[in-house]
């Protein structure tokens, strides 16, 4: 089960998922998956940990891949406070590879930074 952020009068999570879909493709998509890969096909994404670490942002990634699909499939395996050892697939997406693609890129950044602020969190 996964737990949403709750809302804030201080910002607007929406919003700032649209801006940073907007800086990170624009209005069009990845131009390199345009070109290479159909419009229709449809796969399977697996979230890999790169190194050892606990996991945060789950919630913030469900929130991104729903503002670009809504039809976009994800599951964890692992939980935001997880602590994860490198090469475990903790989380997996499946839909229109180029909605995956769309959003990916933003819900790794996002997920890289507070997984990266979370170990000392944890201490506190």
């Amino acid at each position: 089960m996964v737990i949403k952020p709750p809302p804030h009068p201080a910002y607007d999570l929406t919003a700032i998922i649209k801006l940073a879909l907007s800086e990170d493709v624009g209005g069009q998509g990845d131009v390199t998956c345009m070109a290479t890969i159909p419009d229709d096909m449809e796969v399977e994404a697996h979230f890999l940990a790169k190194e050892d670490g606990i996991i945060a942002g789950i919630a913030l990634a469900e929130t991104i891949f729903n503002e670009v699909d809504p039809s976009l499939k994800v599951e964890w395996s692992q939980m935001d406070g997880d602590y994860v050892h490198k090469g475990l697939k903790f989380g997996k997406v499946h839909g229109r590879a180029h909605n995956i693609v769309r959003a990916e890129r933003v819900v790794l950044n996002f997920m890289q930074r507070m997984s990266g602020i979370a170990p000392q969190t944890k201490k506190a």
